[in-house]
């Protein structure tokens, strides 16, 4: 990477140095923090915050450095560590693990920032750990399938594999299981596109209320035929049809609708629809293609999405869209000061998601996450010849 690095901070920790560089996007504007690393890092994914509650430091699996090259459904050695937002008091808080591409070990903060749980990943062993920062007390949570998603009040935690998903109550240590794949099933109304193709639940999130949790429906093939969304009320034990057509969905801020991204056939035009969780109503917040894959909304000020995007108009990088006005623009440019590229196939005119003509330079999705108040955006980029962590300033948002 060679554009504008005026600013460098360097730490010695750990018999090693760890920089900070403050660089600008040439074609944006924007202040960008590159926490610089010589291996591969990534931070879980868009709806996981790499911040701990108090916004001090940063949660990320850091492949070992034999790994450089990687597939996007590999396993690799790492470790997970921590550092202050500033860059220092970079340390390691667990090793010996196998994580992915997409989100490293699962790894996500516990409660008050006081723990930190993640995914060994090696072999059959998915059951997800536990790590005291202070104490250096482990431990092991014994459910029958991986924990990925920690409710807001940091008192249950989401399990789920294809055939059922449940909650796990980290006091008490007890796991119930509350949807099975047949009940899903029994309340689609696309019956039809699973006669043929077997299904499983995935990707469940809790609303920004704990009250709800948004659960995934999908047929198995690589570009399925059928995704769709079920919402679980945890009061009443409801379980509700939401929408179908879509990838990569999120809470609205307030937990009362949904966004997600939806594809149209034949040409594979995405826009951005929102869906009420309580009356099923759908509204399209944009109007041209928006070539995205994790959009999601500014936490405080809602009517502003982000979304990492893979080429047409807005490059390969990340977007802001403001469903007031319907207007979408650059917000990072990746690599910094590139220009976007028109497809080089006529018969698909737009670049999507599962869909990359022509190939992309590297593997690298910004998978782009807000921290709490919206000032700040984390994104990853591999530019620099790994794969590091980077946070764009986005405080002039109004």
């Amino acid at each position: 990477m060679t554009l504008l690095i005026p600013i460098l901070f360097s730490a010695w920790l750990n018999g090693q140095t760890a920089e900070v560089r403050q660089l600008k996007d040439p074609v944006t504007g924007r202040s960008i923090t590159w926490y610089r690393s010589g291996q591969h890092e990534n931070h879980h994914y868009y709806d996981i915050s790499p911040w701990d509650p108090q916004e001090r430091r940063l949660l990320y699996f850091r492949f070992d450095a034999s790994v450089t090259e990687r597939t996007a459904t590999g396993r690799y050695p790492g470790s997970l560590w921590i550092r202050n937002v500033d860059g220092s008091g970079e340390r390691r808080v667990a090793t010996g693990i196998m994580g992915n591409y997409h989100t490293g070990a699962n790894q996500f903060w516990g409660p008050d920032g006081a723990s930190v749980y993640y995914t060994a990943g090696a072999g059959t062993d998915r059951a997800t750990y536990f790590v005291h920062l202070e104490t250096g007390k482990t431990g092991r949570i014994q459910t029958p399938v991986p924990a990925s998603k920690i409710s807001p009040d940091f008192r249950t935690v989401s399990c789920v594999r294809g055939s059922d998903w449940g909650l796990y109550e980290i006091a008490s240590g007890k796991y119930e299981k509350l949807v099975t794949l047949e009940r899903a099933i029994a309340l689609t109304p696309n019956k039809d596109l699973l006669r043929e193709e077997p299904s499983s639940l995935q990707n469940t999130r809790f609303n920004p209320q704990g009250g709800q949790v948004l659960i995934v429906h999908r047929t198995n093939e690589d570009f399925p035929r059928l995704v769709e969304m079920f919402v679980y009320t945890i009061a009443t034990g409801q379980l509700k049809w939401v929408a179908d057509g879509l990838h990569h969905p999120n809470w609205r801020p307030d937990g009362k609708a949904l966004l997600y991204v939806h594809p149209e056939l034949p040409d594979y035009f995405q826009s951005l629809m929102e869906v009420d969780v309580q009356t099923g109503k759908k509204t399209r917040l944009t109007k041209e293609h928006v070539p995205a894959g994790h959009p999601s909304y500014h936490p405080t000020k809602p009517h502003w999405i982000v979304t990492d995007c893979y080429g047409g108009p807005m490059g390969d990088g990340l977007a802001i869209i403001n469903t007031k006005t319907g207007e979408m623009k650059q917000l990072v440019t990746i690599p910094l000061g590139s220009k976007a590229v028109k497809p080089a196939d006529g018969r698909f005119p737009f670049r999507n998601w599962g869909l990359w003509i022509p190939q992309r330079r590297f593997l690298n999705e910004p998978r782009p996450v807000w921290n709490k108040d919206g000032t700040k955006v984390l994104f990853t980029s591999e530019e620099s010849g790994r794969q590091n962590l980077y946070v764009v300033d986005t405080s002039d948002l109004q």
